[in-house]
């Protein structure tokens, strides 16, 4: 229902117009037991013009043609959006338009798999935000959600109205990792003849740590296949890395000195991705996952965001509004406005929570402080009360 508040063309941080499109796939089976391929076609709709604007404590707006409130934080709808859901995806682009321009003439086509990694990106960069502010953490979702941006393939999109192709944050981590078996070797004959381990410089456990030359030697020759993941090519590159790489910058060495230690002593990572989580080679001994590597994670994490978000900005530029005499921002995308608004959060006074009810897959924004705040809206919380009512009295009744 449209809310008539005030005129927010009038009174904002930035605003974006757009136009709906039109959204079809097409499916193209290859062969019995494969997976179809999913092309997704979009096309500009010019005659159903979209306005946005951002305003503090209401986030990206969705505006009518007389400036008042359509829906309020375009943001919260996007990443509440189920996991591979191509309809209500298709339904959000009707409703705010395509994240860039697109032509109005034809349908431009889209790997569905690279659409879903596009918005999967947001989801992880926002739920990263909102993680490492909780005040009860949950680190491995923190790990979860920084291995996916840090390390995922990124994905590209070209649409004829770009004037170059768009692509996801390429971390410098990723490259360091893809480049990791091809390091020069350190020297350490001497050492290996003095004593039984190697002394590496460390930013976790400062100044220096002891490895164990026979574990270093079993790791990077893939011996090791007694002690599940030892032959791990992630593993071997973050092995790599570790003991040949010292003087790398501090942000990559922090990466690196995390993710050797959490693998070395917590559990050795199998594979990682948005919808399934982390996959371990055996069952992680969380109980070696100390303080010490806590706060290394939650200070790689900021680091990822901040590269995530100003990768997404560079599109974004200052500009002087000579009818309002005031300074305002020209944001060229939808993309763009998101990222924009993902800018304009206040780290460690607001987030992004998931609605309690478990039949709600809404997020909802909320202040830090707001630890009891669980349901989006008071229907949810009536309705998660009343089922649990229903619960606890058919459990008395057996």
């Amino acid at each position: 229902m449209e809310m008539k508040k005030e005129d927010f063309f009038e009174n904002n941080l930035f605003r974006y117009e757009s136009y709906s499109c039109d959204c079809v796939k097409d499916i193209k089976h290859i062969a019995p037991g494969v997976e179809p391929l999913i092309t997704l076609k979009l096309q500009s709709l010019p005659a159903r013009k979209i306005r946005f604007a951002f305003a503090a404590k209401e986030g990206l707006l969705r505006l009518a043609n007389t400036g008042s409130i359509e829906e309020k934080n375009i943001l919260a709808s996007l990443i509440s959006l189920p996991n591979k859901n191509i309809d209500l995806l298709f339904e959000f682009f009707k409703n705010n338009g395509f994240l860039f321009p697109i032509s109005d003439s034809e349908y431009e086509a889209i790997d569905a798999h690279t659409m879903l990694e596009l918005v999967n990106r947001i989801k992880a960069t926002v739920r990263l935000m909102s993680a490492i502010e909780e005040s009860r953490k949950n680190y491995h979702d923190i790990l979860h959600l920084t291995l996916y941006l840090l390390l995922s393939d990124p994905v590209s999109i070209n649409v004829k109205s770009l004037r170059e192709p768009y692509s996801t944050c390429r971390h410098p981590f990723y490259d360091e990792i893809k480049n990791a078996p091809y390091l020069h070797i350190v020297d350490r004959g001497q050492e290996a003849f003095d004593k039984d381990t190697y002394t590496i410089k460390d930013t976790i456990y400062q100044p220096t740590y002891e490895l164990d030359i026979n574990d270093y030697n079993d790791i990077m020759g893939g011996y090791m296949s007694s002690k599940p993941g030892f032959n791990s090519e992630l593993f071997k590159s973050v092995v790599n890395l570790y003991c040949n790489k010292p003087n790398a910058n501090h942000s990559i060495r922090l990466i690196t000195d995390f993710l050797f230690h959490y693998q070395y002593e917590v559990g050795i990572i199998k594979s990682f991705d948005y919808d399934n989580g982390i996959q371990y080679y055996s069952q992680p001994d969380m109980s070696k996952f100390n303080d010490k590597m806590k706060k290394a994670l939650i200070e790689i994490a900021r680091l990822t965001i901040g590269e995530e978000i100003n990768k997404n900005l560079d599109s974004i530029r200052p500009q002087y509004n000579v009818s309002t005499m005031s300074p305002s921002w020209c944001v060229n995308s939808l993309m763009g406005a998101i990222y924009f608004s993902i800018f304009y959060m206040k780290p460690g006074l607001e987030l992004y929570r998931l609605c309690a009810n478990p039949n709600c897959n809404q997020y909802f924004l909320v202040k830090t402080t707001s630890v009891r705040n669980k349901y989006c809206c008071p229907e949810c919380a009536n309705a998660t009360a009343q089922r649990n009512y229903r619960k606890r009295k058919k459990e008395r009744q057996q």
